[in-house]
């Protein structure tokens, strides 16, 4: 499977290759991007099959929203993955995603989420996690955007072994993207959990992406997802990764 993955991603990067940066604004240009549109919605789907030696299939599926109402953003997001190795399933995980959030200037915004994810293959039954905080936007356009935000909140986590875990949290996460061109660009998105009544217990999260137009709908999206979970449930490993390359639809 990997190989098939691997064939898939290198037909991604020669539209990469061939993108221009945007050029840079000329004396008198504004140096901030165009307001954002009022609706972004997007839904992916990656299948990587192989056959012969060894039969195994992974099915991807996720869907994301933005909304942008004045000075509110609403942003949600849900990815799904199942993973089948000669007829037995491997891994299946369900991820979802809401934040909501007020800005109080151009850079200044406070905001709530919530976080759900279900991974069984990584020895979580259920997790919910929800918190608020504030956000401030170290960059912001045309070509690189960054914003970083810090929030306090609480988690709950149900396992399949061992104890569950309930404890009081800190957030901190950063959100950043950069513009190759009109046609492609990047983005990276962190998160690290801090405990605050267990220091053992902290996780991190980053989401690396590379997308690139096809045309007016449909892009090809090469992902890579990193967990990392200082206290893993026992018998499991601390660290989980995913590439993957998707066909993503905007509409």
């Amino acid at each position: 499977m990997r190989s098939v993955v691997l064939a898939l991603a290198a037909s991604v990067v020669p539209i990469f290759a061939s993108a221009q940066a945007p050029p840079a604004p000329g004396n008198g240009a504004p140096s901030t991007s165009p307001p954002p549109p009022r609706w972004e919605r997007k839904a992916e789907l990656s299948l990587v099959s192989a056959g012969g030696n060894t039969d195994t299939q992974t099915l991807g599926a996720g869907a994301s929203l933005i909304f942008r109402p004045g000075t509110w953003t609403t942003e949600g997001r849900t990815a799904f993955l199942r993973s089948r190795a000669s007829d037995a399933l491997t891994a299946k995980s369900f991820v979802a995603d809401l934040r909501e959030a007020r800005a109080l200037t151009p850079r200044v915004e406070v905001f709530g989420r919530f976080g759900y994810l279900s991974d069984r293959f990584a020895g979580i039954e259920h997790r919910s996690t929800v918190d608020g905080g504030a956000g401030y936007r170290l960059l912001t356009g045309p070509v690189h955007s960054l914003r970083v935000d810090a929030g306090l909140g609480y988690s709950r986590e149900a396992r399949v072994t061992g104890d569950d875990l309930s404890f009081p949290l800190a957030n901190f996460g950063t959100a950043y993207k950069y513009t190759l061109s009109k046609t492609a660009d990047m983005s990276d998105a962190a998160i690290l959990t801090a405990p605050l009544d267990n220091r053992d217990a902290w996780r991190f999260g980053n989401a690396f992406t590379l997308t690139a137009t096809v045309t007016r709908i449909l892009s090809l999206k090469l992902s890579h997802d990193l967990k990392f979970n200082h206290s893993p449930v026992a018998g499991f490993e601390k660290t989980d990764r995913l590439a993957s390359v998707a066909l993503v639809a905007r509409f």
